[in-house]
């Protein structure tokens, strides 16, 4: 009997933890150098943690090079590349598949609420006429939606004659995990998602 209820207190909890929401914030800017930080919220920001991507174009530059050395030293990639093209065109031809994952990102989008969006930057395109043309047309929109929106949005054109771009972007969302355990549980079980997995599964046993 101790077994049981261990269980039911064990569902218990996860439905409790499930419930308590996660706030999630991006944030995404050039001061200088590009930068990137996540940040993680929980229990009503009792538990915050912080995510220093760091420099993009470092890290993404050391990709490059690393990829590339290990691409050169590897076997030819073109026959893997094409058996992987032909299986996500058979994925993707699987009737019935790409209408449920639109319906699950619909659905997913329902658990999340936007708290704070705001960005801020100011641009130039070291021309002033481009600068004005093209940057002072863009600020413009930013303005009205700006005005009609709770949130912030801002681009100021710089004419100082140099290119440009310096500023930021934040994101806030809120995410209550136990909503996403619909959506998640009904598009896995439904026919076109099996057949897909069906698919990769023998996929790659074919290729081992």
């Amino acid at each position: 009997m101790w077994v049981v209820y261990a269980l039911i207190l064990l569902v218990a909890l996860t439905v409790l933890v499930l419930a308590v929401p996660v706030d999630l914030g991006l944030k995404v800017g050039v001061h200088g150098r590009p930068f990137v930080y996540l940040k993680v919220q929980w229990l009503f920001l009792r538990m915050t943690r912080t995510y220093d991507i760091g420099d993009t174009d470092t890290r993404s530059s050391q990709t490059r090079t690393a990829k590339q050395q290990k691409v050169s030293r590897e076997k030819p990639w073109k026959k893997p590349a094409a058996r992987a093209g032909r299986l996500v065109w058979d994925v993707l031809r699987i009737p019935g598949l790409g209408r449920n994952l639109a319906h699950l990102v619909v659905r997913l989008l329902h658990c999340i609420k936007a708290r704070v969006v705001s960005i801020d930057f100011r641009a130039g395109l070291g021309d002033p006429a481009d600068t004005a043309l093209i940057v002072g047309g863009i600020s413009q929109a930013v303005m009205f939606a700006d005005m009609w929106s709770r949130h912030t949005f801002r681009l100021t054109p710089v004419f100082d004659g140099e290119a440009q771009l310096d500023g930021e972007a934040e994101v806030m969302v809120r995410l209550r995990p136990i909503c996403t355990i619909s959506p998640i549980l009904g598009f896995l079980s439904s026919r076109s998602t099996l057949k897909a997995i069906v698919l990769v599964v023998r996929s790659r046993w074919k290729r081992e």
